[in-house]
């Protein structure tokens, strides 16, 4: 039986946040970090408001596989300044540059590289990135930026095509993701699950962590 990661994602609010949930989170070797600049959808996160600097919080995530989920307007100015802070694993939605600025920064980082796209982006499009990409992240959710939205159920057929396309790539859940989902998820094949509000919403999000963890790696 394969191993599956689940990995608690948090949206900071501010730098505090990022402190308190890289207290919180002690149990996971993995963080995954959401960034939403208020231009590439419309809700915003720190370090853009309020504004901060991603390095005043290198210290504190040091010791996690930092992943940083852009969803930004300038992801390459963003990519930068993550991998000074400390990134280890990045994702690129690919409404976000062209193809040829995903490839050359893939091409001359020594990061892992992600693709990922909106619910409307055409399959198609994404598979012409992610022939360059370490890994693949589908949305689970159809409107990106925010947790707790509604499971996107189309997200079960594109696991499944892009297995057929990439059979040796880890493709990664990201939105939706809970009891009710991550069975059929896990089924369809997916490698890796990022999790928000199911894990760092709970009251306790080890024990919500561990309930998930029971569900797909019994």
């Amino acid at each position: 039986m394969r191993y599956t990661p689940i990995v608690p994602a948090v949206i900071p609010a501010s730098k505090e946040a990022i402190i308190d949930f890289s207290e919180k989170l002690r149990f996971s070797r993995e963080f995954h970090l959401d960034i939403v600049d208020g231009r590439f959808v419309q809700t915003v996160s720190w370090p853009y408001q309020p504004i901060g600097e991603p390095m005043s919080v290198k210290s504190y995530l040091d010791s996690y596989t930092l992943e940083v989920d852009l969803m930004v307007a300038e992801p390459i100015k963003a990519a930068n300044e993550w991998i000074e802070a400390g990134a280890d694993m990045l994702v690129f939605h690919v409404e976000t540059l062209s193809l040829d600025e995903f490839v050359n920064f893939e091409s001359s980082t020594t990061v892992s590289v992600g693709v990922s796209a909106h619910g409307d982006t055409p399959l198609d499009t994404l598979i012409s990135y992610a022939k360059h990409a370490d890994y693949i992240q589908l949305m689970g959710i159809y409107e990106i930026g925010s947790q707790g939205q509604p499971f996107d159920e189309a997200v079960i057929t594109k696991i499944e095509v892009l297995k057929k396309h990439f059979p040796e790539k880890s493709i990664t859940i990201d939105g939706s993701v809970n009891k009710d989902t991550i069975k059929k998820l896990y089924i369809a094949g997916a490698d890796r699950f990022i999790c928000g509000s199911a894990i760092v919403l709970q009251e306790n999000p080890e024990i919500a962590h561990a309930s998930l963890q029971a569900l797909i790696n019994d």
